[in-house]
């Protein structure tokens, strides 16, 4: 039942990055499709300018955000894994000495990772659900910015 727990967090791992990375792509090329052609001039002053400046640091942040989703986490329960040790190329004697507390109690240490990508998961997806706040705020300014 650990080792489902484990894969199934790692699983949902994966789908989180899809979403993010697809999500991140979408959000790159629409900005390449508004840049890129014949467009009505841009608000150069007033009430206008000043959404569509607050809509554009919205479009930034939520595209950082979901870069955030993507990138790998090397903090997140770090001193709890074996990654802090894969990071720093150990030997195989520092290795093995590691895992000898993990072959007694298999299910505790498989229970334990579960944890700490439960931990990583959460993170993920929250920076996903700010991510997409942010860009459909942003996007939602930006239209109103062509109403002044």
């Amino acid at each position: 039942m650990a080792e489902h727990l484990l894969s199934t967090v790692r699983e949902d791992i994966g789908r989180a990055d899809t979403k993010a990375a697809i999500l991140l792509s979408g959000a790159l090329a629409f900005l390449a499709v508004v840049f890129s052609g014949e467009r009505s001039p841009l608000p150069t002053e007033g009430p206008g300018l000043v959404v569509l400046l607050v809509a554009g640091v919205l479009w930034t942040a939520g595209v950082v955000m979901l870069v955030s989703v993507v990138l790998p986490r090397t903090r997140v329960g770090a001193d709890r894994t074996l990654l802090r040790e894969l990071t720093t190329g150990p030997s195989g004697a520092a290795l093995r000495a590691r895992l000898a507390g993990s072959g007694s109690g298999s299910a505790d240490w498989l229970l334990e990772q579960a944890g700490v990508h439960g931990l990583v998961l959460a993170a993920k997806y929250r920076w996903l659900r700010l991510g997409v706040f942010a860009l459909a705020l942003g996007a939602l300014l930006a239209l109103l910015s062509e109403l002044w």
